[in-house]
């Protein structure tokens, strides 16, 4: 069964979304290989390039990206610029070079066996970061330039992928959808709307009860045992350490996007009616929400401590 289960999110239609961006991304590499002039682009890649959201839109954007070997081994900590080009009748158009910054989170991840038995594995997750502004609605690609030392100059392969006029997912400035999430008042145990060992305290608001208070909120869509990203169990950890400093002024949502007994039974994962609700197909996410209902600060994949931190501190400055 949780063979299956392991397996049930190459179904998904994001899955579907991330093979076309490959693709999309070969064919756009080999003919920037036969076209461009420059002998530097005819080489092979050593490093290849994905993708750490799925969501981008017009206007301010993060951009998350992995880097690793053609072998596997993870790159990090390396000096990395990102170039970024637009395509416009047919031909890539230059926009603007980012530099960007590599961090991490940890965390811990409950992992279910075939045997039924739970262990914990400690996590590491990085990735780099860079802050971008699309100013057009299309196809775009990255190009990147690193030095690790001894490599400058090696060649990275190029990320392609397509920027919306507007975001799918609640965007900043946007009310938060009033969603009647499951709370602990809800359910005979914690263990129906929460996989994360220890359970978090992020169980006792909805949405809709947290928008009538009037008070800024988080909201964490994380599946720390059935997570299809592989990076919930730190993206929710760093959750639980900014609840911890800010539990007072912030009230904290956590919501599994996965129906739990579904996954638990069958070992397949079906989305709950506020995943959809919310135009959520990936996890994690995390989204700060203004004291009058408004997303103030979104976040798609791995965030780290500070980021969230800022978004947090700024949505308090802007309440008082």
């Amino acid at each position: 069964m949780f063979a299956r289960l392991r397996n049930a999110h190459l179904r998904r239609p994001w899955v579907a979304i991330l093979v076309l961006s490959v693709a999309l991304t070969a064919a756009i590499s080999t003919w920037l290989l036969l076209d461009d002039p420059d002998p530097s682009l005819r080489e092979l890649p050593r490093h290849n390039s994905f993708h750490g959201a799925s969501e981008f839109v017009v206007g301010e954007n993060r951009f998350p990206f992995a880097l690793a070997s053609v072998e596997g081994e993870p790159l990090v900590n390396a000096h990395i610029s990102v170039s970024f080009y637009y395509l416009q009748d047919s031909e890539w158009q230059y926009r603007f070079r980012r530099n960007a910054e590599y961090r991490e989170v940890e965390g811990v991840t409950p992992h279910l066996h075939d045997d039924g038995s739970l262990h914990k594995h400690l996590d590491v997750r990085g990735q780099y970061l860079a802050t971008v502004n699309f100013q057009s609605p299309g196809i775009w690609q990255a190009r990147f330039t690193l030095n690790t030392g001894g490599e400058s100059g090696s060649t990275v392969g190029d990320l392609a992928f397509n920027v919306l006029p507007e975001p799918i997912a609640p965007g900043v400035g946007q009310p938060a959808p009033p969603t009647y999430n499951l709370t602990l008042r809800d359910v005979s145990t914690i263990n129906e709307i929460e996989t994360r060992d220890p359970p978090d305290d992020m169980h006792h608001l909805s949405v809709v009860q947290a928008l009538e208070l009037q008070k800024p909120f988080v909201v964490v869509w994380s599946a720390p045992m059935f997570c299809t990203s592989a990076i919930c169990g730190p993206v929710l950890d760093a959750a639980v350490r900014l609840q911890d400093k800010f539990g007072e002024r912030v009230n904290f949502i956590h919501i599994e996007p996965w129906d739990l007994k579904t996954a638990r039974t069958e070992g397949r994962l079906a989305p709950i009616p506020e995943f959809t609700e919310w135009g959520l197909t990936t996890e994690p996410w995390v989204f700060i929400v203004n004291a009058q209902g408004l997303v103030h600060a979104r976040f798609e994949g791995l965030v780290t401590d500070e980021e969230l931190e800022q978004a947090v501190t700024a949505v308090l400055l802007e309440t008082t």
